[in-house]
């Protein structure tokens, strides 16, 4: 297998987001923004889709970094994927599903419920094309993937477990934004249901679990660079 984590954009963002114990503090950092490619048996696997609109990185204060131009570097083109796997229906996680032709789509049964109603025209007509498998509790995708239904950072967010060359990663939604929530069990602060959220963190720090969020710098400072906003994990 391989897999890829992809830049899109870069923002602002408060502390007290990432974090729940940081309360009302109106601190700020640097996060990014990103989704998973993986390739595996002869497939391409999009773990989430990111966004474009202009107008919406603009409300969120996110620049968006290009990477389209070097996606090529690992994919032929971004509309092949074979499989789409979205961990949420939020917007950054989500609102490129329609630029893919005709993959098999995996999503929790409550964010595809989520999503038809409340997504753009586009992102509707893709899942009603696609007919996509709809997870109430856990999925297991090509016996690697194991999708998981968390509810913690929205009603229907989940995380993706997998093991390889006897390490055990979690692709985690945004059931953490950065690996510290895990590393150092710290929920987060934005939240559906914050016990869903804190089991879920008490559980993969037990284990030991490797974080793969989709908004931490450190995952494009620790692994190895395919260009200036793609990585290597495996």
């Amino acid at each position: 297998m391989e897999l890829y984590a992809v830049k899109f954009g870069e923002s602002p963002f408060y502390y007290k987001y990432i974090y729940r114990d940081m309360g009302n503090s109106e601190m700020k950092t640097t996060i990014s923004w990103s989704y998973y490619i993986a390739k595996y048996n002869d497939k391409i696997i999009f773990i989430d889709t990111g966004f474009r609109d202009e107008a919406t990185a603009s409300k969120w204060g996110i620049t968006f970094t290009g990477v389209e131009n070097e996606l090529g570097k690992i994919i032929n083109n971004k509309v092949s994927a074979d499989v789409v796997i979205i961990t949420h229906s939020h917007f950054d996680h989500i609102e490129n599903l329609d630029l893919m032709d005709n993959p098999t789509i995996i999503i929790s049964k409550i964010d595809y419920d989520f999503a038809i109603n409340n997504c753009s025209d586009s992102i509707k007509e893709k899942l009603l094309q696609c007919n996509p498998v709809t997870v109430e509790d856990e999925y297991t995708y090509e016996n690697l993937f194991r999708f998981k239904v968390i509810g913690g950072h929205s009603d229907g967010s989940s995380v993706i477990y997998f093991t390889n060359d006897n390490k055990d990663y979690v692709i985690t939604g945004d059931e953490c934004y950065w690996c510290e929530n895990i590393q150092s069990n710290r929920p987060i602060g934005v939240y559906s249901n914050t016990e869903n959220n804190e089991n879920f963190l008490s559980n993969a720090h037990k284990q030991g679990l490797i974080p793969l969020p989709f908004h931490d710098l450190k995952i494009f400072e620790e692994h190895s660079a395919i260009s200036k906003n793609i990585v290597r994990i495996i």
